[in-house]
């Protein structure tokens, strides 16, 4: 259980998509934004912390009409969170503070939306879920496998796959380009993980009955190195060839149509100077996910 029973609901003073005309409170929002800066296991380029900020701040420059879906999203009611006061607190408590804020939004009945930070905040997530929803299935876009026992001695972001797998919560990742030999035997020896490969995309398309065999809830992970850094560059380990916005979301579509999505994180924007198009790429993938999840009556 999270070392903070009563998580105390806090706004941030800069809201998602802000918008004076269209501003709701907690109780009054469907979808709730969890800004979870945590940046302790990062092995490479440094800055995720900073990566919700960004996202909350660019999206005050995204248009609140969506074009394609022919309405405002934000109008089902969004309301950010403050960000989690994580600077110091070991990786433990930092995780068991996230999971006490992810319980309270969905004990209230909301949809949570949780902005990392380092990948590893998704385990506290999963770990909440998998308590509520038995057949939780989750599908993560990642340009690795996230499958290792530890990486560099520690339990990292590097292993987020592999612990959800050990709560035993069928795992499919799509967009891998770097995978160890260990994850891979480790996928084909355990028939309730499974990896869309970047190299197999042309020849294989993504169907989403590889997740309804195992269960109808589905939990949405999005690192974004799962991204070609030709669209998406601001990430601490960015890898040659993924995944285009439209592929993203032809696949998410079929996700918000066929199952029941209980939630989606976006993680590891890590912000830098000149590219700050990948923090408005960001927020509008955000919003037009939660766009898409409205189309299809989840929200």
């Amino acid at each position: 259980m999270p070392v903070i029973e009563n998580f105390e609901i806090k706004a941030n003073p800069v809201q998602f998509m802000e918008a004076d005309d269209q501003k709701t409170g907690y109780e009054e929002s469907k979808v709730i934004i969890i800004p979870a800066g945590l940046e302790n296991t990062t092995s490479y380029m440094q800055g995720t912390k900073r990566g919700p900020e960004a996202i909350i701040e660019a999206s005050t420059q995204v248009e609140l009409y969506d074009e394609e879906l022919k309405f405002e999203p934000i109008q089902m009611g969004i309301f950010t969170l403050e960000e989690m006061p994580l600077e110091g607190k070991s990786q433990q408590d930092s995780l068991d503070l996230i999971q006490a804020a992810f319980k309270k939004v969905n004990d209230d009945g909301k949809f949570a939306v949780t902005l990392g930070g380092e990948h590893s905040v998704t385990i506290p997530l999963i770990r909440d879920l998998k308590e509520r929803y038995p057949d939780l299935v989750v599908l993560s876009f990642d340009a690795h496998g996230d499958l290792r026992i530890t990486y560099h001695g520690e339990l990292s972001h590097a292993c987020v796959m592999r612990r959800i797998s050990d709560m035993e919560v069928p795992v499919y990742v799509v967009g891998v380009r770097s995978i160890s030999p260990e994850e891979v035997q480790y996928v084909e020896s355990n028939p309730k993980t499974g990896i869309l490969y970047d190299y197999e995309r042309s020849e294989k398309a993504f169907d989403v009955q590889e997740i309804l065999k195992w269960g109808k809830h589905v939990y949405v992970t999005v690192d974004l190195d799962a991204f070609d850094p030709a669209e998406m560059p601001a990430v601490g380990t960015p890898e040659p060839g993924g995944i285009r916005w439209r592929e993203f979301f032809s696949i998410f579509k079929q996700v918000a149509e066929k199952t029941e999505v209980v939630g989606f994180d976006i993680m590891e924007l890590c912000p830098m100077p000149g590219q700050e198009r990948a923090d408005f790429y960001a927020a509008k993938l955000i919003y037009k996910m939660l766009g898409f999840l409205r189309r299809a009556g989840q929200l």
